[in-house]
């Protein structure tokens, strides 16, 4: 059984280093960052982008997907593509649970591309909220990824989340969701609530294994 990875909007494969040796199995981590590139693509959405992945990576109905916060969302659609199964953490079937003062894709990539959005101002007001919490330092490094990375890539990972797809009806086999996530709202759909807050993957990892390896002993 294969377990592939998926990680967030700025994240990197280290997002899954508190699980992932819990969950064993043959595992793979894919890289958003790697897969997008540095150009600028026209036409990409979560649809296509996730279509892709399928068939680059071999994705079939044997394989489990993992994927936290925008990974999930691409994790949703591969599901769409492959009958896989998947397990969402601090994510959604629904894009509007994202908790956003931005609607607009256009005017989100207008201002990652002139610095208006990730820069260092910005990242110390949201790194504020979260003072004194375990997650604290994880919001930093993604926020850094995120200023420092690769406008287009990071415009790129914007079009995943903000461009229109069709909608779809599969269904997560699992979805994990903290009460207190203060970027991705808990879903209307049953879940498994874990402490924490949208990074208990890392501050509490033991809560988040357990109901991955009880879904995962069933199959």
């Amino acid at each position: 059984m294969r377990i592939i990875f998926i990680h967030g909007l700025g994240e990197n494969e280290s997002i899954f280093k508190n699980i992932a040796p819990a969950i064993g199995n043959e595992q793979l981590f894919l890289n958003v960052w790697d897969i997008l590139g540095n150009e600028k693509q026209e036409g990409l959405n979560v649809y296509n982008f996730s279509k892709k992945i399928a068939a680059q990576y071999n994705i079939s109905s044997n394989d489990w997907v993992i994927g936290h916060s925008m990974g999930g969302w691409i994790a949703y659609y591969i599901k769409h593509h492959t009958n896989c199964r998947i397990i969402q953490i601090a994510s959604s079937t629904n894009i509007d649970r994202a908790i956003t003062p931005i609607r607009s894709g256009k005017i989100a990539y207008w201002l990652t591309r002139n610095g208006l959005i990730f820069n260092n101002f910005l990242k110390w007001l949201n790194v504020k909220q979260y003072k004194g919490l375990p997650s604290q330092q994880i919001l930093a490094e993604t926020f850094t990824n995120l200023i420092n990375g690769n406008k287009e890539c990071v415009i790129s990972q914007l079009k995943l989340i903000y461009e229109a797809v069709p909608a779809i009806n599969v269904v997560p086999d699992l979805r994990i969701h903290a009460l207190k996530d203060a970027l991705v709202k808990p879903p209307k759909e049953p879940f498994h609530e874990v402490p924490g807050d949208h990074f208990s993957l890392i501050t509490h990892p033991e809560e988040v294994i357990k109901p991955i390896l009880e879904r995962l002993m069933k199959h």
